[in-house]
């Protein structure tokens, strides 16, 4: 009893830590331009009583929920399904034939030039291109557009509702109900479930893949129906991202070291999901002859850090370093540099000379930091602030959320393109500066409920929980969007449809598993 409660103390401490220390720092990225570290420590520290005091309850108020939980009723995934589909389909009206902006246009290019790239999952620019293809051959590209809507509106109502089945077995009916009605009534799987871009897809079967493994790991069974399930849901969110093959395998790594031979089943099956995946995108790949995508989306803290340092302190660089930054971002485009997105300066870097000498170049990113680590620093919370700090504005280039047609990137088409036929084309205006634009946050309260950082303090707390109650089975599958997080924050903006795949997670951190 005394140990647990030292587990306990610890674990409210180490929450408390945590967010003190996110407030301070993210606090001093949206308001400074230059961030005070050693004063942000001093606020961590000041603040982390009162993150304690305010989480205490809060966990506490969790293990009684825990222990009063008990199955209610029935659950039809069925009926689910039916009311989740149902609530997207005004959205279509609204939005129809759906959002096509993003990556679309380079998508389309490679299926219609017949010129891939893995630059985009081949998997996703296959189904879009394909469904906007046939449309065209019966003699619309709108019918085209909107039939891939249909899918894939389909495919994550279909996903949601067997993620719930499986909280219902897990949790009860009643935690399989609410589940449902946060699927359906919660805006932004509205709006995303018309967005034709891969996140949306990829969250589905995400939140898929972590129930039925969570089901497993919990109830320490594996029948073949769920290790199908798995592996296939598993393989298709791979295909979709790569984040989730680096997520997947340092998840497994941790399963593995918490559970040994009692988790093997449930490695097995997402080895699996693993192999299929490199299976599946190796043929597609041969199939297409898709040329590798570009280094450099992987980087983009090294290039906002040396474009910072460029920037702003020049003159202390050597001259090696600064030709060694002009040489990897020509045309002195560490000019372009924009604190909350890398795409600018990344759109113009020279991988390859990178890749040359790639010795040379890292001494020099080592060199610079040494000079201005502050630069450095810096670059990294302006980057990522928004994506674990609760933004009182959203501050990040671009819209929040990409909502109708994009009219950009058409270069290589010489025909009909997809066009915008909203049904409600003042209620579509209304929402893409309401929401898409600043995620609803000059909505006094509204926006809450959307902000990036809020989410992502939700996700953590459940993480806490299970740890609070000892339910390490539930805590090594929480971890499993902590480290998919962890990769997206490795990524080139901050923007809501990143958030996305955790906002999916948190009806199955949320649900309580019976039997402890």
């Amino acid at each position: 009893m005394h140990d647990g409660r030292g587990r306990k103390r610890g674990i409210i401490l180490l929450g408390g830590a945590m967010y003190a220390l996110m407030a301070s720092f993210g606090w001093q990225a949206e308001h400074l331009e230059v961030s005070r570290p050693g004063h942000a420590l001093l606020v961590a520290a000041a603040l982390l009583p009162l993150f304690a005091a305010a989480l205490a309850p809060l966990l506490r108020l969790s293990e009684r929920n825990a222990q009063a939980a008990r199955a209610r009723g029935s659950f039809s995934a069925k009926k689910a399904f039916g009311v989740i589909l149902a609530c997207y389909v005004p959205m279509f009206l609204v939005l129809f034939p759906g959002s096509f902006a993003y990556d679309v246009p380079f998508q389309l290019e490679q299926v219609f030039t017949g010129r891939y790239s893995t630059h985009h999952p081949l998997l996703h620019t296959l189904l879009l291109g394909g469904c906007v293809k046939l449309g065209q051959t019966l003699g619309s590209i709108n019918l085209g557009a909107a039939l891939y809507s249909v899918v894939q509106m389909t495919a994550l109502a279909a996903c949601f509702a067997t993620a719930c089945a499986s909280i219902a077995r897990q949790s009860g009916a009643r935690a399989a109900r609410w589940s449902a009605a946060f699927f359906a009534a919660y805006p932004l799987h509205m709006m995303m479930a018309v967005n034709a871009t891969k996140d949306v897809l990829f969250s589905g079967l995400f939140v898929l893949t972590l129930a039925l493994v969570r089901e497993t790991v919990t109830a320490q069974r594996l029948d073949w129906k769920l290790g199908a399930g798995i592996a296939g849901a598993g393989a298709g969110m791979m295909l979709l991202r790569n984040n989730a093959l680096y997520a997947v395998t340092a998840w497994l790594v941790l399963l593995l070291a918490m559970y040994r031979r009692r988790a093997l089943r449930t490695a097995g099956a997402v080895l699996l999901a693993v192999v299929l995946c490199m299976t599946a995108n190796g043929a597609l790949k041969a199939a297409t002859h898709a040329a590798e995508g570009d280094l450099c989306e992987m980087l983009s803290w090294p290039i906002q850090q040396l474009a910072r340092a460029r920037n702003l302190h020049g003159d202390e660089l050597t001259d090696g370093e600064r030709a060694a930054i002009d040489e990897l971002m020509p045309g002195e485009s560490w000019a372009l540099y924009d604190p909350t997105i890398s795409d600018p300066v990344k759109f113009e870097f020279d991988t390859q000379a990178l890749l040359r000498d790639v010795g040379r170049y890292a001494r020099v990113y080592v060199s610079v930091g040494a000079k201005c680590p502050q630069a450095y620093l810096d670059a990294l919370l302006k980057h990522t602030y928004s994506f674990w700090y609760p933004y009182s504005r959203y501050g990040v280039s671009g819209y929040y959320l990409q909502m109708g047609i994009s009219d950009r990137y058409y270069e290589w088409c010489d025909f009909e393109r997809i066009s915008d036929q909203s049904l409600a084309p003042r209620v579509r205006a209304s929402l893409s500066w309401r929401f898409g634009a600043q995620g609803a946050m000059q909505i006094p309260g509204v926006g809450w409920f959307f902000n990036m950082g809020v989410i992502v303090w939700v996700m953590l707390y459940f993480v806490l929980r299970e740890m609070y109650l000892g339910r390490f089975g539930s805590f090594a599958c929480a971890m499993l969007p902590v480290l998919l997080w962890g990769t997206f924050l490795l990524g080139p903006v901050m923007a809501g449809r990143y958030i996305y795949p955790f906002v999916c997670s948190l009806p199955v951190l949320a649900s309580h598993v019976r039997g402890g």
